[in-house]
C-alpha cells in the first residue's frame, strides 16, 4: 500500500525547486495585486517578470544547469522591456515635436527622445544603470499619440490606392511643427500615413492648399496615434521633399480621434 500510494503522487510537485517556483508565483501574483490599483505601484510586468526570473535562476542553480538559467533570464529581459514598451502610447504635442527635435533628429533619436520627455513612461528608467532607458532595450518601439492643432494640418495633395480595386485607402497629411532656426521661425512637416475610414480630410474638399482648420471648420485639435516608420518610396514623395522641410521619416496612423473636451 505503501508503495501504491507513493506511486500515486506527483514526483514534479513533490521536488523542492519546483515547490519553491510555484511560491515565487503565487507571491508575484500577489504583490502584482497589491500594487496594480495604485499610481505609484510596479506594473505587473515588473513584479512578475522579478520574482519569475527569480524562481527560474534559483531552480535551475538547484538542478545545476547554469546555462539554461541565462538562457532564459536573458529571454525575459528582452520579452518584459518590449512589452511594455510596444503596448505604450506616448502623448506628445506638435509643439514640442518642433521645439526638441530638429529635421536631421532619426527615427531613434525621437523616439528615445519622446520617451525619456513624458514622464508616464520614464518613470522606470531610474532603476536602469548608465542612464539607460527601458525604450533602449526594447525590441519593438512605442506608439506615438500627437497631438496637433487643425491649423497645423495640410493634406500633401497624394493617397495611396488598393492594388486590386483601385480604390483609395490612405491619405498623406502634413503636420506642421514651428521652430526657431538662426532667430527665424520654420515649418518642420512630418509626413503621416491616414486611413480613408477616418475621414480627417472632407473628401468634398479639392483645394489642398488650405489647413484643416479651413477645409473642415473643425477648431478640436486632433490626435494621431501611431507608428514611425521609413518614408514610402517614389517620385511624389521626392518632389514632397523638396518642396517642404521634411523629416526622413513618417508617422502610421492606426488610431484617430478629435479632443472636443
Amino acid at each position: 500500500r505503501a508503495l501504491s500510494s507513493r506511486a500515486m503522487g506527483n514526483p514534479l510537485l513533490e521536488r523542492t525547486s519546483t515547490q519553491v517556483i510555484l511560491a515565487i508565483a503565487v507571491i508575484a501574483f500577489l504583490c502584482n495585486s497589491a500594487v496594480s490599483h495604485t499610481d505609484d505601484g510596479l506594473p505587473w510586468e515588473v513584479t512578475l517578470g522579478g520574482a519569475s526570473t527569480l524562481a527560474i535562476v534559483f531552480a535551475a542553480f538547484y538542478a545545476k544547469k547554469t546555462e539554461l538559467a541565462l538562457s532564459m533570464v536573458s529571454l525575459i529581459g528582452i520579452c518584459v522591456p518590449t512589452y511594455f514598451v510596444y503596448n505604450s502610447e506616448i502623448p506628445f504635442s506638435n509643439w514640442d515635436l518642433g521645439s526638441y527635435f530638429p529635421i536631421k533628429a532619426t527615427r531613434g533619436e525621437l523616439l528615445t527622445g519622446v520617451w525619456r520627455l513624458s514622464p508616464n513612461t520614464s518613470r522606470w528608467d531610474a532603476l536602469l544603470p548608465a542612464g539607460l532607458s527601458i525604450a533602449q532595450l526594447s525590441v519593438l518601439s512605442p506608439g506615438i499619440a500627437l497631438t496637433a492643432n487643425t491649423s497645423e494640418i495640410y493634406h500633401s495633395g497624394m493617397m495611396l490606392a488598393d492594388k486590386v480595386s483601385g480604390e483609395n485607402t490612405h491619405e498623406y497629411l502634413l503636420v506642421s511643427s514651428p521652430r526657431k532656426v538662426k532667430g527665424k521661425t520654420v515649418s518642420i512637416m512630418l509626413l503621416t500615413r491616414v486611413p480613408m475610414r477616418f475621414e480627417v480630410w472632407p473628401k468634398e474638399e479639392t483645394d489642398y492648399t488650405f489647413d484643416l482648420q479651413t477645409a473642415a471648420h473643425v477648431v478640436a485639435p486632433p490626435t494621431f496615434t501611431g507608428e514611425l516608420v521609413k518614408l514610402d518610396k517614389g517620385p511624389a514623395i521626392d518632389a514632397l521633399a523638396k518642396k517642404h522641410n521634411l523629416r526622413p521619416f513618417m508617422l502610421d496612423v492606426y488610431k484617430f480621434e478629435f479632443n472636443y473636451g
